[in-house]
């Protein structure tokens, strides 16, 4: 069962002697402690492998020339975009697993939400700061003020939407969405109720997108990365979540996780040729993910979940974000991709040295943010929204000894 996975610590008391006599020796309470990781593994390098996936579209399409690939090659980097809808699959499934010990606080709302803030914001706004000194995007207070507040994926426009940071719009999805998901896991105990919210979330999408084209200018850009366009790949990591707790009473748990993994190609293909049956394509990758999550968690592959994909996974975040940047110097402020061009190698040799040197300056860089900075951080919040949460008092077990 999922229970045995859950990240918390859980504290069994053993009470021993309840009765005395006078005079008898008092024998102490017991304590069994389990501990539990804070995370899984197949999570972690869920995460890694989509911010690599981002990297290797945005080394492959941010320069100016881009770096051309060949068919077979560009039909997997060039949709590394798909990268950010993993993410947000796998936030919604984590945010799932954590969401019980706050069950635990008094003020479950405001601890929830202190530590989703502390866990997005420190980071983000060191990078509006590296984003203004470099001079990527033209300033503005009010931008500013929207990104500080993260409110801006509802205001359409460059700086707002797109935020000041560069791949940034995905930060003010994310944030969007913490402030529903505390509603919606009430509300989703199930695998049923879960897809009821799926179907929910697909109205609220189709009526955004028949009416915003009336609203906005840009309105395909700004439905691509809206919270309310983006709303169902959230749904499907909470149905992953779901699936994933009632996989423990499976059969052949090994065969089924490796049949959905297999399926996982077939999927990218449909998607990537646009052969889905129905609908716009992209809700078609929450299935595809939704098998890639469950799959992984019934069939870890050491191919695909191991100590470097999960190390990449937990400095993800500032991998996310310190790229773009990295590429920006890489491409425009010195002339590293014009050099790789003139060695008068092919397309993939090219593109494999851009890819190797910019994950060289990324990895190394974000491993700094992350540990000196990102987690840091991160933990200091945490505790500050434990003690501005409050514990609720247990209630307290009196036993009387017989006469």
């Amino acid at each position: 069962m999922l229970a045995d996975d859950l990240n918390r610590c859980v504290k069994i008391p053993i009470p021993v002697g309840a009765m005395h006599l006078a005079g008898a020796r008092r024998v102490p309470k017991l304590t069994t402690q389990i501990k539990r990781p804070d995370r899984f593994p197949y999570l972690s390098a869920l995460r890694g492998m989509a911010a690599l996936w981002v990297v290797m579209v945005h080394v492959a399409h941010m320069p100016n020339p881009h770096l051309a690939l060949p068919w077979w090659a560009e039909g997997f980097v060039g949709n590394g975009v798909m990268g950010v809808n993993l993410f947000f699959l796998v936030s919604a499934f984590s945010l799932c697993l954590t969401m019980p010990k706050h069950d635990k606080e008094e003020r479950p709302y405001l601890g929830f939400m202190l530590r989703r803030f502390f866990r997005i914001a420190p980071l983000f706004y060191l990078l509006i700061i590296v984003t203004r000194l470099m001079r990527i995007f033209p300033f503005r207070w009010s931008a500013l003020a929207a990104n500080i507040f993260f409110v801006f994926n509802f205001i359409p426009g460059s700086g707002y939407q797109t935020a000041m940071v560069l791949a940034g719009w995905t930060i003010g999805v994310e944030m969007a969405f913490y402030v529903m998901f505390p509603f919606i896991y009430a509300r989703t105990k199930s695998v049923t109720l879960a897809m009821r919210a799926l179907v929910v979330a697909f109205l609220v999408a189709a009526a955004f997108r028949s009416v915003i084209g009336n609203l906005v200018a840009d309105s395909a850009s700004y439905i691509n990365q809206s919270i309310f366009g983006l709303a169902p790949m959230f749904m499907f990591g909470i149905i992953a979540f779901y699936m994933v707790r009632a996989a423990g009473e499976w059969k052949h748990k090994r065969v089924i996780g490796a049949l959905l993994l297999a399926s996982v190609p077939l999927q990218f293909y449909v998607i990537i040729h646009g052969l889905v049956p129905f609908g716009p394509a992209i809700y078609w990758q929450g299935p595809m993910f939704g098998c890639l999550l469950v799959g992984l968690y019934l069939l870890p592959l050491r191919l695909l979940v191991n100590t470097a994909t999960v190390w990449l996974g937990n400095i993800s975040y500032s991998i996310y974000l310190v790229h773009s940047p990295v590429i920006v110097v890489l491409a425009y402020r010195s002339t590293v991709y014009q050099r790789l061009h003139g060695l008068g190698l092919g397309p993939v040799e090219t593109y494999a040295l851009a890819l190797g040197l910019t994950l060289a300056c990324v990895i190394p860089i974000a491993a700094l943010t992350f540990y000196g900075w990102e987690n840091w951080l991160n933990e200091w919040g945490k505790g500050f929204a434990s003690r501005m949460a409050g514990r609720k008092e247990q209630p307290r077990i009196v036993v009387q000894e017989a006469a």
